[in-house]
């Protein structure tokens, strides 16, 4: 791991108090980031954050006046953001009758619309350099992944059609636009499902033989942030054990 390879670079991560969105926090921070973490849950927040000696903000993505809020700290903290990375989302899992209105809304809210909050308020803080990571799902090309079910999926669908349509309208500016595509990982949003009955029935679907671990995700968007991806953008990366091949 080159632990300069992102050295100077201003970062925000939302949903960063635990999971794959703490882990990629970590990883940027390893390499030389400076993380602004923001998560809706203050205490589990506050704690990942002095974990890993980064800088926290309570922010819930459901709210568009906390993206302007984090935008203003960034604006005075550094005068910039080089670094995005939508990682906050909700699952809903289960046949496509057992969704209730309430919870559609609340995928839509945190899985799509806090996209647009967040380029409305933090796109205008990036530079030609900057880069945005968005976290989709492999339930955006399958209908529903592993767990989850098409609802979440046609909401992760979308997130791959935002991240296509920002790499084409902020490319000009130099700022690039990837999103990966986790596959079935076991986090709190999905711990309770993986049932022994469930991963005795998806497991054969996975090649590489096990189920992500938070750190695979991790590692992908670091290398999306580095200069190494410097002419990638509008790319779909999945980090799936080679799920979608089968």
């Amino acid at each position: 791991m080159n632990t300069t390879a992102l050295s100077g670079r201003q970062a925000l991560v939302t949903g960063a108090a635990r999971g794959i969105g703490c882990a990629i926090a970590g990883a940027l921070i390893a390499r030389g980031a400076t993380v602004l973490m923001t998560d809706k849950d203050g205490p589990q927040l506050t704690a990942a954050a002095a974990s890993l000696n980064a800088l926290s903000m309570v922010l819930d993505v459901r709210e568009p006046g906390h993206f302007d809020a984090a935008a203003e700290t960034l604006r005075t903290r550094a005068g910039r953001l080089d670094i995005l990375v939508n990682n906050a989302g909700v699952l809903t899992a289960g046949a496509f009758d057992s969704t209730s209105a309430d919870d559609w809304d609340e995928l839509l809210a945190v899985n799509v619309s806090s996209l647009f909050h967040a380029a409305r308020s933090l796109v205008p803080l990036m530079h030609a350099g900057a880069c945005i990571v968005n976290v989709a799902s492999v339930s955006a090309q399958r209908g529903g992944g592993a767990v989850g079910n098409l609802w979440y999926g046609a909401t992760k669908a979308a997130v791959v059609a935002i991240t296509t349509g920002m790499a084409r309208e902020l490319g000009p500016r130099g700022i690039r636009v990837n999103a990966v595509a986790p596959g079935l990982v076991d986090t709190a949003l999905t711990h309770d499902l993986l049932t022994p009955s469930t991963l005795a029935r998806v497991m054969p679907r996975f090649p590489l033989g096990r189920l992500a671990v938070i750190d695979d995700i991790a590692r992908v968007v670091c290398a999306l942030c580095s200069e190494d991806a410097a002419f990638v953008s509008g790319a779909l990366v999945p980090v799936d054990g080679a799920f979608l091949c089968t």
